[in-house]
């Protein structure tokens, strides 16, 4: 017997009940199993979030409204984006306690969605978790890196790039029939500096260029095509699987550019430890 749509639509209202009532049922028994305590903060719904982020999802908004949840609830509010839970403190009392006073236990990050769904591991110094691999990152950012020692190291770094600085600045002046693009120029200047930080060597314009507008690219497609996925992401990536393949696109054009620097750079460090 042919089922009509009428059918089918009831069929379809069923299952979605009867999935709703699976995932309500299914957050309360997570909830008395493990006893958590969050701080207050707006209504949440299950699967999709606080109701206030709902209606002012924009970064725009996310200041004024913390300001009035914490007039509301004090100090420390929770705030449920998606699936993903975030507490905000606004007292620097209480985040002194929390960073400092209970430092180890609140070190770690939870890992986030969108750079699993693009299949990456957690390997970096802002996504890597409290350990072995975070410490090694953050040793070799602050001492090999930021620390005053190092400072002089890259002096002639900085002599080029105020060179190529003062030269773009004179090339943009020549023309006076169109203004001088003072903030691109800086910005070149400043990414070229970067560059060289990062892969040891002196890249030409297009390169640099080209790492600029791959790095641009990643950073829009972060704050512009990734919120859905807080949402329940075990369906979103289905959903939107196109903004998933975009993402890999992206990251696979930043791998194009960076792994022949991050090669070259290994193999002159294996040939002067070889050399020494």
């Amino acid at each position: 017997m042919a089922i009509d749509a009428t059918q089918w639509l009831l069929l379809l209202v069923v299952f979605l009940v009867a999935f709703l009532f699976t995932l309500l049922a299914k957050h309360g028994a997570v909830k008395r199993k493990h006893g958590v305590r969050v701080p207050p903060g707006p209504l949440a719904v299950p699967v999709l979030g606080s109701l206030v982020w709902l209606t002012h999802s924009s970064s725009a908004n996310l200041e004024p409204l913390l300001r009035r949840l914490i007039a509301r609830h004090g100090p420390v509010v929770s705030l449920r984006v998606g699936s993903r839970l975030s507490i905000f403190v606004a007292d620097r009392r209480v985040a002194h306690a929390a960073l400092v006073g209970c430092g180890a236990a609140l070190a770690d990050r939870p890992p986030d969605v969108t750079h699993s769904l693009l299949g990456e591991s957690r390997n970096t110094i802002t996504r890597s978790g409290y350990g072995p691999v975070w410490r090694l990152l953050r040793r070799n950012l602050v001492v090999e890196t930021t620390h005053p020692s190092r400072v002089r190291l890259f002096a002639p770094a900085r002599s080029w790039v105020r060179r190529v600085l003062v030269d773009k600045l004179a090339d943009a002046g020549a023309h006076p029939a169109s203004p001088p693009r003072v903030l691109e120029v800086f910005r070149y200047a400043m990414f070229s500096l970067l560059v060289l930080m990062c892969f040891g060597e002196r890249l030409d314009e297009a390169a640099v260029r080209a790492i600029g507008a791959a790095q641009h690219d990643f950073l829009l497609y972060l704050g512009r095509k990734t919120s859905v996925f807080m949402f329940y992401p075990a369906i979103t990536k289905h959903l939107f699987r196109g903004r998933v393949h975009l993402g890999l696109a992206v990251r696979r054009r930043q791998k194009e550019l960076f792994m022949p620097l991050i090669n070259s750079r290994a193999r002159a460090q294996e040939t002067n430890s070889t050399i020494r």
